[in-house]
């Protein structure tokens, strides 16, 4: 009698676990994120390709929202680092919980007359057009260079506030990496 206790107790604790790992899996929603034609939608779901833990990779253009399964936060994480890497940016949440995507380095408060950002996602006119309205109203820009070819942007002026220009690329839906500041 106690074998088969304990047999049934094992079988009771292995079906938690695996309630458990399953709790773990889920959804990630990205929400807000730039994508204005069929190579956007292409590249975050490519952005996606081969991320172990994630699966089932969707991009919409209509609803500007990308969404994927993960196996776990981490594999969610893997994923938006990813979307970011390839200049994407949105609101993004795993199940209920929000994911951050990764720091630009921007300290607050700072300023700077010129600034640049590489790995913004550029594939055609309108997302080039997207990030220069979202750039014209920056405080302090005096003029802008974009170039497609790299995913850079950099800005020019006159006090511009570094954590400003990133909120405003944010917002269109795009993510930059920012370059350091220039050494005088």
């Amino acid at each position: 009698m106690n074998v088969i206790r304990a047999c049934a107790g094992v079988v009771c604790l292995v079906a938690v676990a695996i309630a458990v790992a399953a709790d773990e899996s889920g959804t990630v929603v990205v929400r807000s994120v730039h994508l204005c034609c069929g190579a956007c939608v292409e590249g975050a779901k490519g952005a996606l390709d081969g991320i172990e833990g994630v699966s089932d990779p969707k991009a919409d253009v209509n609803s500007k929202s990308v969404v994927f399964s993960a196996k776990n936060e981490k594999a969610a994480m893997k994923g938006i680092e990813a979307l970011a890497d390839h200049g994407f940016f949105g609101k993004a949440a795993f199940g209920k919980k929000d994911l951050a995507f990764p720091d630009v380095g921007a300290k607050k408060g700072e300023k700077r007359d010129t600034m640049s950002f590489t790995g913004i996602h550029l594939c055609c006119g309108a997302c080039r057009k997207a990030v220069h309205e979202a750039f014209t109203k920056l405080d302090g820009l005096g003029s802008m260079d974009i170039d497609a070819s790299t995913g850079t942007v950099k800005l020019n002026g006159g006090g511009m506030v570094v954590p400003d220009a990133v909120e405003l690329l944010n917002k269109a839906g795009f993510y930059g990496k920012l370059a350091k500041a220039e050494k005088k």
